[in-house]
């Protein structure tokens, strides 16, 4: 069973899908902003859904680095690996997908772990948007150019309260 709650963020309203005890996904706010529960989803607020929504008030008011929330996201074993490496990546930094991809043991990975960051189900928390292109550039958020703006707001956020 999965519950789920909104979170308002200064850049959109979140949906936020856990179990009782691990958090599952954050949709974005364009991903699936009609999103109607289906019958199995309670919106009932477990306490991992109220700590996830404390540490994320504490992230956008610059005062938390590092989330410690219990995450269970659905993946391929290579994806869970891409996104569990996300976490080791500083609060305020950014690194390639050349240099994630390496951190998992692929030397030449980087676009295989941009398509895997691109389907992360739980941005901010999994950090993928600390990774960038090799040049520096910002090559997509959320699977597309249509949520660039949130990777953006994100790094420019953690780059003022660093």
């Amino acid at each position: 069973m999965l519950f789920m709650s909104t979170y308002s963020s200064p850049i959109g309203d979140f949906q936020l899908l856990s179990t009782k005890t691990k958090l599952k996904k954050i949709i974005l706010p364009s991903e699936d902003s009609n999103l109607n529960p289906a019958p199995e989803i309670k919106m009932n607020m477990p306490p991992i859904l109220e700590e996830c929504m404390k540490q994320l008030s504490m992230y956008f008011d610059g005062t938390l680095r590092s989330f410690s929330i219990p995450v269970e996201p659905d993946g391929t074993s290579f994806q869970l690996r891409a996104w569990t490496y996300l976490s080791t990546i500083e609060y305020g930094e950014t690194i390639s997908y050349g240099t994630q991809a390496r951190g998992i043991g692929i030397a030449k990975g980087a676009r295989a772990v941009g398509s895997a960051n691109a389907l992360n189900p739980i941005p901010i928390i999994l950090p993928c948007h600390r990774v960038i292109g090799s040049d520096g550039k910002l090559r997509g958020y959320g699977g597309g150019s249509d949520l660039l703006y949130i990777k953006e707001y994100l790094l420019a956020h953690e780059k003022k309260n660093n």
